[in-house]
């Protein structure tokens, strides 16, 4: 797209010059700069459905968006992440290789090629894959995955590595505690589920990790004060009840 705008610059140059324009080469760039804007409109809506949860949707406008604009492989990198969340897992390997094949972001497709191996359970595999670039979701991915070996203090120098690199992460913040929980340092983690829950992303999952923290730190009245935000009545004290049993049965 951008080689069409330049060269429709190059046309109004030379049309100041001979006295006879190059409106059809005009009409032809503006056609394709118009393509573009609804393509990626599309896609903004497609995320949108994915990030709600509703992938099915996301699933048809991401097909939209390439029908408008096939060249372009965000799309296909949209459709390989939505195609992951339904575990649809050769598809998701399909759709990366359209994107790859369009010149798509190296450190994204490495990224999207780590989760499929992870969803797979080749767990060496993706570790491979997320080392190849230095981005924050391969970065944090690669924290995940030294939690889950129980390498507590190698995954937080790379949740600490994200964050100093994208200080509104918020999943890095998120991982940074649940480890830090694990080692049962809970001030610690407590300090990084705030941060994580004062982004504006946060949701009630983050908010139930809070809690969480609050609770193994023994600190009830908090516990109350963040199940609040998103609880009340019967089911408010259902989950502060739940929390004064867990913290009774480590005692």
């Amino acid at each position: 797209m951008k080689n069409n705008v330049v060269y429709g610059v190059v046309c109004v140059v030379l049309g100041a010059i001979l006295a006879t324009g190059c409106s059809a080469d005009k009409n032809n760039a503006a056609h394709v700069v118009q393509n573009g804007d609804n393509s990626a409109a599309m896609r903004r809506i497609a995320h949108k459905a994915r990030k709600a949860g509703n992938i099915d949707a996301a699933i048809n406008l991401y097909n939209k968006a390439i029908e408008i604009d096939p060249a372009n492989p965000e799309g296909y990198l949209g459709l390989a992440e939505s195609c992951m969340d339904k575990n649809l897992l050769d598809a998701a390997s399909e759709h990366l290789k359209q994107a790859e094949s369009h010149g798509c972001n190296r450190k994204k497709s490495s990224y999207i090629r780590g989760k499929i191996f992870l969803l797979s359970g080749d767990q060496g595999s993706a570790e491979r894959e997320f080392i190849k670039y230095e981005g924050v979701d391969s970065l944090n991915a690669l924290g995940a995955i030294y939690d889950s070996r129980e390498e507590h203090q190698k995954a937080q120098r790379y949740y600490k590595r994200v964050i100093a690199m994208s200080p509104n992460y918020i999943d890095a913040y998120n991982n940074m505690g649940l480890s830090l929980l694990l080692c049962r340092r809970y001030k610690e983690a407590i300090f990084y589920l705030e941060n994580a829950c004062s982004l504006p992303e946060a949701d009630v999952t983050y908010r139930s990790n809070l809690a969480l923290a609050y609770g193994l730190a023994g600190n009830l009245s908090k516990v109350r004060e963040v199940y609040a935000q998103d609880y009340d009545g019967t089911e408010l004290e259902r989950r502060v009840a739940y929390m004064k049993e867990l913290i009774s049965s480590l005692k």
